[in-house]
């Protein structure tokens, strides 16, 4: 094979990779969120109950949450608003939603590479 196709054949299969773990991370970041929602779900349900919570690396304590308080929600660019229960959520599941999309034009990407590399090698 010539040197050319060597060296396009090898950039588009290191794209491939890029992408494949790209993918992977988005992946992560989606299942931590539905995982967020799902205990958001489980303190609005036990209100009056105490949790185990994390409290720093390995450590959890028992704590008693107020639903009613406002959490301190992450929004971006190192700014945090304060937002109730269902105002978190809603902030979650935009996040959710922008991942997912983030996935999808990934997964076009990663189609359109291995398209190419199939083409190349035919």
């Amino acid at each position: 094979m010539e040197p050319e196709k060597i060296q396009i054949l090898n950039q588009l299969n290191q794209q491939h990779e890029i992408l494949s773990e790209q993918i992977k991370v988005v992946e992560q970041q989606i299942y931590e969120i539905s995982v967020f929602n799902d205990e958001i779900d489980i303190i609005k349900d036990q209100k009056d109950k105490e949790i185990l919570a994390p409290f720093g690396k390995s450590v959890f304590a028992f704590m008693k949450p107020n639903i009613n308080e406002k959490f301190f929600v992450d929004v971006g660019a190192g700014y945090f608003v304060r937002k109730n229960i269902d105002e978190t959520k809603i902030v979650a599941n935009e996040q959710k939603q922008r991942l997912e999309s983030f996935k999808i034009q990934l997964s076009d990407e990663l189609q359109n590479i291995s398209s190419s590399l199939e083409e190349f090698l035919i």
